[in-house]
């Protein structure tokens, strides 16, 4: 088994699907593939996801449960980025499939342009994995999921840190700042549900930011100076699987 992660993404190039290409400008409506399943997509991370992996997390959290899977732009967790929640998600095939009734925002008359010029061709789903299973080739099957988002994206994110990777200022330091801000934010108790579950997965994306720098990260030098303390925010994170969790932590 490899390391939890936090948060990963996966892209699906063709994500307005050639043969079922739906952008319905009236309604504001479009029906995208969010992502692709089986043997035959094995991916750069050599992964391959099962189609019944989303089957649980849909029918929970899905548009017939709590209504929690929204379409988003670009990874970018906030509620200018949100295009919408799926109004349907369901398996056809070989892709996972999405209707989503664009929102009358800047965000979403852009989006809307874009999808009826057929710029947006690419998709990347955000969520984190439940239950997998290591093959003996190497490869591994993902069994199980949370789906967190479905994004537009004009080329393929980077895989472990979309937006944040391209922010190359973007120090530990500055993401441990962030994170600490974050959840000061959820602990507050003064915020509807969808700023809630946005700011949860702003949680989750610095989260995995940081856990990813740390393993990169070399050792440090030795050295007999004092090493000033800081709350070690990066350690919580860790140990947070929810915003009941964080709310706990008051």
């Amino acid at each position: 088994m490899r390391t939890e992660k936090a948060i990963q993404y996966k892209d699906f190039e063709g994500a307005v699907k050639d043969v079922v290409r739906d952008v319905d400008l009236p309604s504001r409506t479009v029906k995208i593939a969010i992502a692709s399943f089986g043997a035959h997509n094995l991916d750069r991370d050599r992964d391959v996801i099962l189609s019944s992996a989303v089957t649980k997390t849909i029918k929970e959290r899905g548009p017939a449960g709590t209504q929690e899977i929204w379409h988003m732009c670009d990874h970018w967790y906030d509620l200018a980025h949100g295009l919408s929640k799926f109004k349907e998600l369901y398996v056809e095939g070989e892709y996972l499939i999405g209707v989503s009734p664009i929102a009358k925002t800047p965000m979403g008359d852009i989006a809307m342009e874009h999808y009826d010029a057929g710029n947006i061709n690419q998709h990347s789903i955000g969520f984190t994995v439940v239950n997998e299973e290591p093959q003996k080739d190497g490869t591994n099957i993902i069994k199980e999921l949370i789906l967190w988002e479905g994004s537009a994206v004009l080329w393929g994110a980077n895989p472990n840190t979309p937006v944040l990777s391209v922010q190359k200022s973007l120090t530990k330091e500055r993401a441990k700042s962030m994170l600490s801000t974050v959840m000061k934010t959820l602990r507050s108790g003064s915020h509807n549900d969808d700023t809630y579950y946005l700011l949860e997965l702003q949680f989750k994306q610095l989260q995995q930011y940081i856990s990813d720098l740390e393993e990169k990260a070399t050792a440090p030098a030795l050295t007999t100076q004092p090493v000033a303390q800081e709350y070690d925010y990066a350690a919580l994170a860790n140990s947070i699987k929810s915003i009941t969790d964080i709310v706990k932590t008051k």
